[in-house]
């Protein structure tokens, strides 16, 4: 009888689970009866920590919280809670976890102790997967931390947790990057150190940024790069560095020259017109500022600045630029003359101008300018790919 019992109660619990279709959050409970309820059922927490304006707080609650995968995983093994970070206990709740950017996903113990955390919204699949992970102590993000702070890790699981850490704004990252590659006679010894000592350490040392500048064939040893390659990623190693200088010297741009003019001069104009733009777009968030700079730099026949790089800095506010700002670029883009320099980067001129026709809501023209990058002889191929999926080209 005990048998048949057991059995109907989990028929029942797996028919209650199957037409719940959503995630069965907390209603007006406060942290400390989420804790306490977590603790006595002996269940994890689930923590969505979200803003009644943010558009990738409403996807999750709209695409991914009403599925039925995800409601029966996070009904089954979490209790779950949510709370708008800008009413009520909420406001505390975001500076006791730092939190500012949304939606930020925090997962704890059962006994209360923060041990993953997510930012920014995902999948069914990816929601799943990140609630399995925050329940495995192997790739919970915060012991992680813990054995990366310890230097405990592998150089490769370290680099894997640098980026993590550079995904969640880590505040602590740079320090522990710093001790890790302190301990390391050669930065350049394996993939994985010098993934973490070009890609993730906010600043490096002197000796450390001259050994990277010094040795460009190794890099390209190690991660099988061409020359163009090479010179692109110690740019930006070194740009990261001058700007690390330069905000520590209150944004005095002599401070900022000093390290490019050091470690690559002949980049010096470049370097600058790249400073320039991002901090219009970035630090003072002006749209038609960022535009105009680029104008400018498209006006300057003088200037070795390539289609490519103007191409570079447009994807950085794409997604941002207003209809007015695209019509500048527009009007001026029908009159810029390729240089010698752009032979075969044309297909970076023709993607601007597709963008900046879809922004103002003129398709067709977006089209024809897609398909004159799509017939570009040495368009790369991921971009044609992209491009076919789009607007249905075919060869």
């Amino acid at each position: 009888m005990k048998r048949y019992t057991s059995l109907l109660l989990v028929f029942f619990l797996s028919f209650s689970v199957s037409f719940a279709d959503e995630i069965a959050f907390e209603k007006n409970a406060t942290w400390a009866e989420v804790k306490a309820k977590a603790k006595r059922e002996n269940k994890m927490i689930f923590f969505d920590a979200y803003t009644a304006w943010c558009g990738p707080c409403k996807y999750l609650e709209k695409n991914v919280y009403t599925d039925a995968g995800v409601a029966a995983y996070y009904n089954h093994h979490y209790i779950s809670v949510k709370f708008d970070m800008e009413k009520g206990e909420g406001i505390e709740l975001a500076k006791e976890f730092s939190i500012d950017s949304y939606p930020t996903l925090l997962f704890f113990s059962a006994d209360g102790k923060l041990v993953h955390k997510y930012i920014g919204a995902t999948d069914v699949t990816g929601f799943i997967s990140l609630g399995e992970n925050a329940a495995d102590p192997a790739k919970q993000y915060i012991m992680m931390k813990e054995q990366a702070a310890g230097l405990l890790l592998t150089d490769a699981a370290f680099a894997k947790w640098a980026f993590q850490a550079d995904r969640l704004q880590d505040v602590d990252k740079g320090a522990i990057i710093r001790a890790y590659l302190a301990g390391k006679k050669d930065i350049l010894s394996n993939k994985d150190v010098a993934i973490t000592a070009l890609l993730q350490a906010p600043e490096l040392t002197e000796i450390q940024l001259s050994y990277l500048s010094n040795n460009p064939a190794r890099i390209g040893e190690l991660f099988n790069l061409t020359t163009e390659q090479i010179t692109s990623l110690l740019y930006k190693r070194i740009f990261n560095q001058a700007m690390v200088v330069y905000q520590r010297s209150n944004q005095q741009i002599d401070s900022f020259s000093s390290v490019i003019k050091k470690y690559i001069p002949t980049n010096y104009e470049y370097a600058v017109k790249d400073l320039l733009f991002k901090e219009a777009l970035r630090a003072d968030k002006n749209i038609s500022k960022a535009t105009g700079l680029l104008l400018e730099y498209l006006d300057d026949r003088k200037s070795t600045t390539s289609i490519e790089a103007i191409a570079g800095w447009f994807e950085e506010f794409s997604a941002v630029i207003d209809k007015e700002n695209a019509q500048r670029l527009i009007n001026k883009l029908a009159r810029y003359e390729l240089q010698e320099s752009d032979e075969g980067k044309e297909y970076c001129l023709y993607l601007i101008q597709m963008s900046c026709y879809t922004t103002i809501g003129d398709i067709a023209e977006a089209k024809i300018y897609a398909l004159k990058a799509y017939q570009a002889v040495e368009i790369p191929a991921e971009y044609k790919d992209m491009l076919k999926v789009t607007w249905g080209f075919t060869d």
